[in-house]
């Protein structure tokens, strides 16, 4: 008996029209959010240019006068009632987020049934915690309820269940693992070591459960979900809009024409999209679904084999994630962790980015010289019209804004807010198509589902990071590490290196990057390095995750599209993105990387950052800075053509480990052995190039 297979059902229209509805409603609370601060700005100007004599006030005067103003006064009011209440700001965006996947997540008559059940109790949950944190804000202490035993584990399974629909079963196994290990760790003995934890019985940490991660601001509400909904957001809508204005079309194409004309110039194409789309989106999976579908059919064309065609995806689109000014999820998450301006991370993250693609691009090209594969033909890469020049502004003036505004004040949703003003005016401009109201209606709507998706796993990632803290698992793997600590600073180094690259093997960066700091949190010191540092080298981790095998996140969305083995890509993914392995520890031993850029802001007229979580901008020179640079760059060129096997012509098994073990050296911190490497991989370039030419110009034998 044979059965039939036709297409899947199709999510009800009514029930897609409510879930497009809310993500526009929460695109624009997303915007109300943001533009708290302009508005602020906007009031206080009314009101001074508004008042005859304001500036001959005295200061309490004018206090009076901004308060009882009919303007101000209403402004305060909702203030007060909408932007700052915690229930809201934290829950306004779980409820949408939860509303706007819950209803369209099944498909079929039985499955619409379900979302509406899923969407309903969800609504019910984090409704009920909304109006309990509401009267902890009016002054109340936070208690524990009978109904509170049940909202909170309606609300947790729900997560779950929404984070493994959406993001496979890896995160929400390890999320379990956390959930069972809170309420056995009293039962556990002693040789589990620092697994074993206190006598709370099944009550007792059920209850603590409960007062921790719903009584109060913990667990799914913790500061993952804080930070994003209070700077991630706006960002999250600024790069949609972008994307959506008919701006990614226009990207490919600059970055055709900028690198088509190299030696393999289809890869070093998606390599330099991927850079750009970075700027925008910093989110390494998007970026390989939205660029990788153009670039990876036309590498593999032009004669790269499949795996390598969908790792060179994987990788550059890897980058985006560091690729300042955006920088993904995870830069707004070291802002908020050691409490530092979210500008002076973007600036320290100038030198590594360049480093990484600088060194993507040279692993590309000694892989396109071996394989003797040229630049893109000429029709492949037709010039830029005057028309799209026009229309790169959607680019420059966007991001102008936006680095103008995060340089300038430190006000991370201002600056969002301000450079999506800019990119919905400069797309509305340049792109005829985008001035209509279906296509605007779409840009929110993409803006607010992919908003409702960084919040979902966003939510189990607080989940998983609360269960760590409150269990007391964080503190004594913290002593753990300070106990390490006293070892060599390598040593150290290399097992956070892994630690975060085991533990980033299918969960998203974000949730890596808090997993390991809240280990650190307590042992920082120890290590003997500052916290930017430190947080910085467990980012680049964290990040490099998602291409190294064997769960290769970004390596394995490539590899269909290119029609190759997951595990092939992912391995050669890590290969050509061997940098993003190296740039931490040199930032290490060579704080020039992420420091000396600081100087910008003294050029700017705001003065050297002082930070304890820096080092001192004074005790790094600029030669130690061109140094490194030089260093990187000779480096690279060694362990790159080492790695391909091929230089000008084909490098023997001796002359490849050669050059690995020189290109290190070249990066230690002593300038006797640096400089002695340095010597001797220069020797080595011109005596390969000396024999390859030697060679070329050869008689060939008479047969």
């Amino acid at each position: 008996m044979s059965t039939a297979t036709g297409p899947a059902p199709a999510i009800p229209r009514t029930d897609k029209w409510i879930a497009d509805c809310l993500a526009v409603l929460f695109v624009l609370v997303i915007l109300t959010y943001a533009a708290s601060g302009p508005i602020t700005d906007f009031v206080r100007w009314f009101i001074e240019a508004t008042t005859q004599g304001f500036d001959e006030l005295s200061r309490r005067d004018q206090r009076t006068l901004m308060r009882d103003h009919w303007l101000g006064s209403g402004y305060r009011s909702f203030e007060r009632s909408f932007l700052l209440p915690t229930g809201l700001i934290i829950g306004l965006p779980i409820v949408f987020s939860f509303s706007i996947c819950l209803l369209t997540l099944h498909r079929g008559r039985a499955g619409r049934w379900l979302n509406w059940a899923l969407t309903l109790l969800a609504l019910a949950a984090f409704v009920s915690w909304m109006l309990k944190i509401f009267a902890t804000d009016g002054g109340a202490l936070p208690s524990a309820s009978p109904i509170d035993f049940v909202m909170f584990p309606i609300a947790t399974a729900i997560t779950l269940y929404l984070t493994w629909r959406m993001f496979g079963g890896f995160i929400v196994a390890f999320c379990l693992f956390w959930v069972v290990y809170f309420f056995i760790r009293g039962h556990l003995p002693d040789w589990t070591g620092i697994l074993a934890g206190s006598d709370s019985t099944f009550s007792q940490s059920l209850r603590a459960m409960v007062l921790n991660f719903w009584a109060q601001t913990g667990g799914q509400f913790g500061q993952p979900l804080q930070v994003v909904s209070g700077s991630v957001l706006i960002f999250i809508v600024f790069g949609a809009v972008m994307m959506a204005s008919g701006a990614g079309d226009l990207l490919m194409k600059i970055a055709n024409r900028l690198t088509g004309g190299l030696v393999g110039g289809a890869a070093h194409a998606a390599v330099a999209s991927s850079a750009l789309f970075g700027t925008l989106s910093g989110a390494a999976i998007s970026n390989v679904v939205s660029t990788g579908v153009m670039t990876i059919p036309v590498i593999k064309k032009s004669g790269f084999k499949p795996a390598f065609a969908g790792a060179v995806e994987a990788a550059a689109s890897t980058g985006g994630q560091i690729m300042p000014p955006v920088m993904g999820v995870v830069a707004f998450f070291v802002a908020g962790q050691i409490g530092l301006e979210y500008r002076y991370i973007v600036v320290a993250a100038i030198l590594p980015a360049i480093m990484f693609y600088f060194a993507t691009f040279l692993t590309v090209y000694f892989e396109a010289r071996q394989l003797g594969i040229g630049a893109l033909p000429r029709e492949q890469r037709p010039p830029l019209t005057g028309k799209e020049w026009v229309q790169c502004l959607v680019f420059v003036m966007p991001l102008g804004v936006l680095t103008y505004f995060l340089f300038s004040q430190p006000s991370v949703p201002k600056a969002g807010f301000y450079g999506f003003v800019a990119a919905i005016v400069c797309a509305l401009v340049l792109f005829r198509e985008f001035r209509s109201r279906k296509r605007l209606w779409q840009a929110f709507v993409n803006a607010g589902r992919m908003a409702a998706s960084i919040v979902v796993i966003v939510t189990a990632i607080g989940l998983i990071v609360g269960l760590i803290q409150v269990s007391g698992f964080a503190g004594r793997l913290a002593l753990l590490l300070t106990q390490l600590a006293s070892g060599p600073l390598p040593l150290v180094l290399i097992v956070v290196a892994l630690g975060a690259i085991v533990l980033g093997m299918g969960l998203p960066p974000g949730a890596t990057y808090f997993i390991i700091v809240i280990a650190l949190s307590s042992g920082i010191d120890a290590v003997g390095i500052p916290e930017l540092t430190l947080h910085m080298f467990v980012v680049f981790f964290a990040v490099m995750s998602t291409v190294t095998p064997p769960v290769a996140l970004a390596a394995f969305a490539a590899a269909p599209i290119a029609g190759a083995d997951p595990i092939r890509t992912g391995f050669e993914a890590a290969r050509i993105g061997i940098a993003g392995f190296l740039i931490p520890f040199i930032f290490v031993y060579h704080p020039a990387v992420l420091y000396k850029l600081q100087v910008l802001f003294v050029w700017f007229g705001s003065g050297a950052p002082d930070s304890k979580t820096m080092v001192d901008l004074a005790s790094i020179s600029w030669a130690a800075f061109f140094w490194i640079i030089a260093a990187f760059a000779l480096a690279l060129w060694s362990i790159a053509s080492a790695l391909a096997g091929f230089d000008r012509g084909r490098l023997p098994p001796w002359e490849r480990l050669l050059r690995i073990c020189l290109g290190l050296l070249v990066l230690v911190p002593h300038v006797a052995i640096a400089g002695a490497a340095s010597v001797l991989i220069l020797a080595d370039i011109a005596f390969h190039a000396t024999r390859q030419r030697s060679l070329a110009s050869a008689p060939n034998p008479i047969q």
